[in-house]
């Protein structure tokens, strides 16, 4: 079974004689299960839980992150392998890798894990990834989980050159998931890390959502049908590609990486071309989806192409737009525009970070007010109201929301990739 692509225009079709802006919203389905079959097994899971043990996780988060360690060693089965792994200004491999054909030694050593000082956040991500290395199994879904609630400061602490290293291993097979844990942690390095990794990011304003989390990721693993996605857009015939509105990373090779293909979740791609006056039957762009499917050799392919109808521009004036593809665009275009409310924040200008937030809802509320319209209206509201009490909790949310049309974003039980 294969991913479907929908490709689907503003307006569905392109002027003849003059140039033609064409908006398109790329829809990539990942394939659904028939409702007749029993339920796939999974494929086999090699993971490593990486726990800060700094001294500011003592007391309550420690405690929580203990029992939803505990509980993620409980769902696994003798198919899996765990390692934990904890770090403070040094590294404890806590259980090396090992298949968890019984939770027992697991819960025990979880059970002696205690806080300690400062954050080699780094170290602690590199230990996990190594245990994960060690037993990298094509045919397992091979990640590590970090779980962190305050700053790099020890060891390697530059966000981008982090990055690079999760991002050099998740070439070679090993994804990573970063979850901020309270107020203190880096939003920005833990954006990062999730989105290098193709992996899950996750804020975690109480300790108590620890265990939910966990068993999100255990499912959002079991149901991921493809990993290190990519799209590549082919224009031709002069078209030009003028903007991407999501905050996709470019790839090595010039696609952009687009989050794992889990059943249930549709990924949505926004992008604006520019076209000169267009011939009729001529192809305006080619799509290339890529993915690695668990258990699967070689890299996993599909290809779309788009072709539209070719008008005089009065008659492409009077067609109606898709107001299902408007809305789509308008929510990513919501989510990149946060990001001006951030540098906004950095500057320490909270009066244009209001005025921000108050643009983009009057973008929307000039929608069709659907229910994922108002569902994003009501979180502006909220957002404008936490502006106001708690500046380091609403630019961690607004972060969080600039990545959603990138990175598979865990909120609180929600996922928020837009569909």
């Amino acid at each position: 079974m294969q991913p479907t692509i929908t490709i689907r225009p503003l307006r569905p079709a392109v002027a003849g004689d003059a140039s033609t802006t064409l908006d398109l919203l790329i829809s990539i389905e990942p394939p659904q299960r028939p409702p007749d079959l029993q339920t796939p097994q999974r494929p086999p899971l090699n993971l490593a839980l990486v726990i800060d043990r700094s001294g500011s996780m003592a007391g309550e988060k420690l405690s929580y992150a203990r029992k939803a360690a505990r509980s993620l060693a409980a769902e696994l089965t003798a198919r899996d392998r765990l390692a934990i792994v904890t770090f403070d200004d040094e590294v404890q491999i806590v259980v090396p890798s090992r298949p968890v054909d019984s939770a027992l030694p697991f819960l025990q050593a979880i059970n002696t894990i205690e806080a300690g000082s400062t954050t080699a956040l780094f170290d602690g991500w590199l230990a996990g990834a190594l245990q994960v290395a060690e037993h990298l199994d094509a045919a397992a879904l091979n990640r590590v989980l970090l779980l962190s609630d305050g700053q790099a400061n020890e060891g390697l602490t530059d966000a981008a050159a982090i990055a690079e290293k999760v991002a050099g291993l998740n070439q070679r097979g090993i994804s990573t998931s970063a979850f901020g844990l309270g107020a203190g942690f880096d939003e920005d390095l833990m954006g990062a890390i999730a989105a290098a990794g193709d992996g899950t990011l996750a804020q975690i304003e109480s300790p108590a959502q620890l265990a939910d989390l966990y068993a999100s990721e255990l499912q959002g693993l079991a149901t991921t049908s493809g990993r290190r996605v990519s799209i590549g857009i082919r224009l031709q015939h002069g078209a030009e590609l003028v903007d991407v509105i999501n905050d996709l990373t470019v790839t090595s090779a010039g696609n952009l990486q687009l989050p794992n293909l889990r059943q249930g979740q549709t990924l949505q791609v926004g992008l604006r071309l520019q076209l000169p006056a267009w011939t009729p039957n001529q192809p305006i762009t080619g799509i290339r989806l890529a993915w690695d499917a668990p258990g699967v050799s070689g890299r996993q392919e599909l290809r779309q192409q788009l072709i539209l109808p070719v008008l005089s521009v009065a008659e492409l004036g009077e067609l109606e737009v898709d107001l299902e593809v408007a809305e789509q665009l308008a929510l990513l275009q919501a989510s990149r525009d946060r990001r001006s409310v951030i540098d906004a924040l950095d500057r320490g200008d909270q009066g244009a970070a209001l005025a921000s937030l108050q643009s983009i809802d009057i973008e929307l509320a000039a929608m069709p007010q659907s229910s994922s319209i108002s569902h994003e209206r009501q979180r502006l509201a909220e957002q404008r109201q936490l502006l106001a009490s708690d500046r380091n909790l609403s630019r961690k949310r607004l972060r969080q929301d600039v990545l959603r049309s990138s990175l598979n974003v865990w909120d609180g039980g929600t996922n928020t990739q837009q569909d």
